[in-house]
């Protein structure tokens, strides 16, 4: 039997703001400020290593700037 590891939402802070990160199934991260979605951004490779984006309004370098925070902290959870 094989068991879904459920993904666990976590919180990281950009220019004082505190932000809400709700992993989804699909690879894909919700970015909530408190109850408000800002949207969603998702990891894509690039010549440059992972480039993050998003078909939402929130603008490629706050989802860049984002998406290399998920990266950070996905990467400290990996050492754990």
């Amino acid at each position: 039997m094989l068991l879904k590891t459920k993904m666990e939402n976590f919180e990281i802070q950009l220019t004082g703001i505190t932000y809400q990160i709700e992993p989804q199934e699909n690879g894909t991260f919700r970015i909530m400020e408190g109850e408000e979605k800002l949207g969603v951004i998702y990891p894509e490779p690039g010549t440059l290593g992972i480039q993050w984006k998003t078909m939402d309004e929130m603008g490629e370098d706050f989802a860049a700037q984002i998406g290399e925070l998920i990266s950070e902290h996905e990467m400290c959870k990996s050492n754990l």
